[in-house]
């Protein structure tokens, strides 16, 4: 009869100790679940901030581009010419207020 006990508690024990050891497999496969859902939303939201420069960007390039071929233009030397040199076309004429 003692054999049997000793074999029962030992079984006890066994059972306890692996139950222990599984519910602390338990808590640390949630904890690391909890990490990586908080990475998760920080990755998403890093995303979401990134995909929004890159559209800025985009359009800041359209812009560019945009320029690019108006530079090209007389009009935009006609316009320069003006503003930097003073300069007019041989048929206008140009009327500045006095200087008080």
């Amino acid at each position: 009869m003692k054999r049997k006990s000793k074999n029962t508690w030992a079984n006890r024990l066994a059972v306890i100790g692996i139950t222990i050891v599984v519910g602390f497999l338990a808590i640390a496969v949630h904890i690391r679940s909890t990490e990586l859902h908080t990475k998760m939303r920080d990755y998403q939201a890093e995303e979401e901030s990134l995909d929004a420069a890159i559209a800025d960007e985009n359009q800041y390039h359209k812009e560019l581009e945009e320029k690019k071929v108006y530079v090209k233009t007389k009009e935009f030397t006609i316009e320069k010419a003006r503003e930097i040199y003073g300069l007019k076309m041989p048929d206008e004429i140009i009327v500045r207020p006095e200087n008080k």
